[in-house]
């Protein structure tokens, strides 16, 4: 399941781990940036991660590539 929120500066996606065993997962995208973060349990905060949209374009085009090296267009 996941959840998909419009705010003025950008889109939050939030998918949920339907079998309970991982923690929600937000996705935080505007028009320089993509962040995911994840709570974690161990240190009682965020895991984050930011990076720039090609970069999640080149995972979402690796999801149906096969092994070898790529330029996502």
């Amino acid at each position: 399941m996941y959840t998909v929120e419009h705010e003025f500066n950008g889109t939050v996606i939030t998918t949920l781990d339907q079998n309970c065993k991982q923690e929600d997962v937000e996705v935080h995208l505007d028009d320089q940036s993509v962040f995911f973060r994840q709570w974690s349990e161990e240190i009682q905060g965020y895991d984050l991660i930011e990076m720039s949209m090609q970069q999640l374009k080149d995972i979402v085009a690796a999801l149906n590539s096969p092994e070898g090296a790529y330029y996502a267009k």
